[in-house]
């Protein structure tokens, strides 16, 4: 009955009673503080749902959600989004740690520009016990005004995947093609928003990204682990990953928000994109026809 805050903040969460606590203390002590905060429980068998209830009975900024049988990695970061009412949205991981001024910055910087569509923050990795292993390149700061320039960018560059941890209008997510159901659809996510304007980042080191050995990105090469923790309906017997990233690339593109002459260039990048890659292309049908056949277990990510 209220009207929402400007921020959405959406935390899927499996299994994730370690560093939970901690995560969603980072939020509710963010300097910014007219946001909601969606928790979304995907079937976690610990002590995640106490942890949840919890902080949800003494702050009314948390929405609480639990879902009785794991549905997958996927198919919860979809579920936050579509509980959100906010213009402005994030996702965030239960072992990840905002600093204090995250949200206000990413706020400021997406105010004062509007052809700014996602603002990501800086980052630095930590590890199990917080202690910082490395400071992310500033690669993903693309203010170019050429949506080209900013695919070939997205396209080329290296960059670790933090960005859904910034600040996004809805808007611009509601322009995607929003099919967040298979491996490494943040990829095209990412080449998405791109197209569709400006991306900046914060000034200052506002995330720090814990890896640990039981994070989703470090167990989706084994088609077995795949199935567990990422997407439990995925058959893992026949599955081309760059080749579907490929084309998504390509639809991606051709339905973008540009003038035609503009989307037949960005086109025609990604095609010339996909040859460069031809080896992992390759790849891709050897370790399908492996996995089909049964005589490996390893997905070609």
């Amino acid at each position: 009955m209220h009207s929402p805050p400007p921020v959405s903040i959406g935390l899927p969460v499996y299994n994730a009673e370690r560093y939970l606590p901690l995560a969603i203390e980072s939020h509710l002590s963010q300097s910014f503080g007219d946001f909601e905060l969606i928790i979304s429980d995907n079937g976690s068998t610990d002590g995640t749902r106490e942890i949840c209830r919890e902080y949800a009975a003494k702050d009314r900024r948390i929405r609480y959600f639990r879902e009785e049988q794991n549905r997958g990695l996927s198919w919860n970061h979809a579920r936050v989004f579509e509980l959100s009412r906010s213009e402005l949205f994030r996702w965030s991981a239960a072992d990840d740690i905002p600093s204090p001024g995250l949200l206000a910055e990413l706020v400021e910087i997406l105010r004062n520009d509007p052809s700014i569509v996602l603002c990501v923050p800086h980052t630095k990795n930590i590890d199990d016990d917080g202690a910082v292993i490395g400071e992310l390149p500033r690669t993903l700061d693309l203010q170019m005004d050429d949506a080209f320039e900013r695919a070939r960018a997205v396209l080329t560059r290296g960059y670790q995947m933090v960005f859904h941890q910034g600040l996004i209008r809805r808007e611009a997510l509601l322009a995607t093609s929003r099919r967040w159901n298979y491996f490494g659809w943040d990829f095209i996510l990412l080449f998405e928003l791109a197209l569709q304007g400006k991306i900046a980042m914060t000034r200052d080191a506002h995330l720090l990204r814990r890896l640990h050995r039981q994070q989703a990105s470090r167990v989706q090469r084994d088609a077995q682990k795949g199935v567990r923790h990422i997407e439990p309906t995925f058959g893992a017997r026949f599955v081309m990953p760059h080749w579907r990233w490929a084309t998504e690339r390509l639809r991606a593109a051709l339905a973008a928000p540009l003038p035609v002459s503009q989307r037949m260039r960005i086109g025609l990048l990604v095609l010339r994109h996909a040859w460069w890659a031809r080896t992992a292309l390759a790849a891709d049908v050897r370790a399908s026809l492996r996995l089909l056949f049964g005589r490996s277990s390893e997905l070609p990510l």
